[in-house]
């Protein structure tokens, strides 16, 4: 199975790191202080990834996925969950390719969580996107969010989202820095770098209040959510 072909896994990504991916999603939200009772909007939920694992967590109708392919998170639900969880856990789910968020109401979100997301849009959809997030997030809510930078492995081929629009899947696109940082502060947000690891892009989290950016010594605490003993990752 090749990344972006037509198994539910391996169309988010790579097949054979399908485990990895969605646990490292819940452990960065979980070490930002993520709780039972937020509520938390996964965007691109696609098969589940992530959201196997926060609908197991989250309370009753704290989940919120968006996903322009049904197919896969209703296929995720068949082959990982089962639809007993489905009817526990009430998530809801939106089939959107916009990225507006039209379902979910301005300042309900504890978190947002786009992983690999902007790694296939051009510079209107990161800016819409992003305009989007901060009127959904709380006032101490937080946005996580990939994207692929000039400096990442790989990246030498990309396309440049800042010269381009809408989707572009399976390939990718590649952002400046700057380029997200101006963004962030047109709707905004405050944005960070983060040093949690991704085998091919780069975290950052976006907060509406500044007070809620992180402190160095809060940083050194969070540490790099490097994997250890596994060989996929040397």
């Amino acid at each position: 199975m090749a990344p972006g072909g037509e198994n539910y896994r391996a169309y988010v990504g790579p097949p054979q790191q399908y485990d990895f991916m969605g646990a490292t999603q819940f452990r960065l939200v979980t070490s930002l202080g993520l709780r039972e009772d937020h509520h938390l909007v996964d965007i691109g939920c696609g098969s589940l990834r992530a959201g196997r694992l926060l609908l197991q967590y989250l309370m009753p109708g704290r989940y919120t996925g968006i996903e322009p392919n049904s197919w896969l998170w209703q296929t995720a639900v068949e082959q990982e969950i089962g639809q007993d969880v489905l009817d526990i856990k009430a998530p809801r789910f939106f089939d959107e390719s916009d990225l507006s968020l039209a379902g979910v109401a301005d300042h309900s979100s504890d978190f947002i969580v786009a992983q690999s997301i902007y790694s296939h849009v051009g510079l209107d959809l990161l800016q819409s996107s992003l305009a989007a997030a901060s009127r959904c997030l709380s006032q101490q809510g937080q946005f996580l969010f990939t994207a692929i930078l000039a400096d990442c492995a790989g990246a030498a081929n990309k396309t440049k989202g800042s010269a381009y629009s809408g989707w572009l899947y399976p390939e990718c696109t590649l952002f400046e820095e700057d380029a997200i940082t101006e963004a962030c502060q047109q709707s905004g947000l405050h944005v960070q770098k983060l040093s949690w690891y991704h085998p091919r892009q780069v975290w950052f989290r976006a907060v509406r209040d500044p007070d809620m950016c992180l402190t160095t010594h809060m940083v050194q605490q969070l540490g790099t959510g490097r994997p250890l003993f596994d060989t996929r990752f040397k």
